[in-house]
């Protein structure tokens, strides 16, 4: 007898009233079970949301780390005459930290506005069109940094957007008094003009590199030169 498979037997058609009856068999069934449980859904995404909250606050701690410990690095190098372009008496002591203007009352006032009057001329509104550098002391958008990050969430404790910083001179004068007042502490006002003009990695730079001209803008050492003799050294 040859074998027939059974997906080919021949089955009865269902009629309409049949389909009826399944369809409202199903409905019952399902009002007999109730909606569905969503909870283990909802607790699954509620746990991948702050896994990510956590890993971008732990991100943010370690980028805060890194930084301080470039701060404290260099605020524990002594730099040569040589290395920042000076000499001994003009107003750089080997040691920025423990430099002899470090602690004048008032003068760090006197520094952050001589550093708006040199960047912008005090406005609020500038931009740099060639940098793309932002606001009274010209800060660049890559500063503010991203989710959790840059200065303004290490001044503010948030995040800020360019338009937002554009608008509020508050907060131009929050971040920017927060990271001047930081390079001030480490570096003495000289240093903190040069970190504040190319970073404070240029605080290694040789005398040449100090004195050489940045594109169509002054040297680095004429830049912070130039701070300092404003405030009268």
């Amino acid at each position: 007898m040859a074998y027939i498979n059974p997906r080919f037997i021949p089955t009865k058609e269902e009629t309409e009233r049949e389909r009826r009856q399944k369809a409202f068999q199903a409905q019952l069934l399902a009002m007999k079970r109730g909606p569905m449980d969503l909870t283990p859904y909802r607790r699954r995404q509620d746990l991948i949301l702050q896994g990510g909250q956590q890993a971008t606050a732990y991100e943010s701690m370690k980028a805060n780390q890194r930084q301080e410990a470039e701060i404290n690095r260099l605020r524990n190098q002594s730099f040569s005459p040589r290395q920042v372009g000076v000499s001994i008496g003009q107003g750089q002591g080997r040691n920025f930290p423990s430099g002899q203007y470090a602690n004048i009352p008032g003068l760090f006032g006197k520094f952050i506005n001589e550093i708006a009057r040199r960047e912008s001329g005090g406005r609020y509104s500038a931009v740099n069109p060639d940098s793309g550098a932002m606001g009274k002391y010209q800060i660049m958008p890559g500063n503010l940094g991203g989710r959790g990050s840059g200065w303004d969430y290490a001044a503010l404790g948030y995040d800020v957007s360019r338009s937002q910083f554009m608008s509020s001179p508050k907060i131009q004068e929050a971040i920017a008094q927060y990271q001047l007042r930081k390079y001030y502490n480490a570096y003495g006002p000289w240093g903190a003009a040069v970190a504040w003009y190319a970073g404070p990695g240029a605080l290694k730079y040789s005398q040449a590199s100090l004195r050489r001209r940045q594109g169509k803008y002054s040297s680095i050492a004429t830049y912070a030169d130039s701070i300092m003799s404003r405030l009268g050294y």
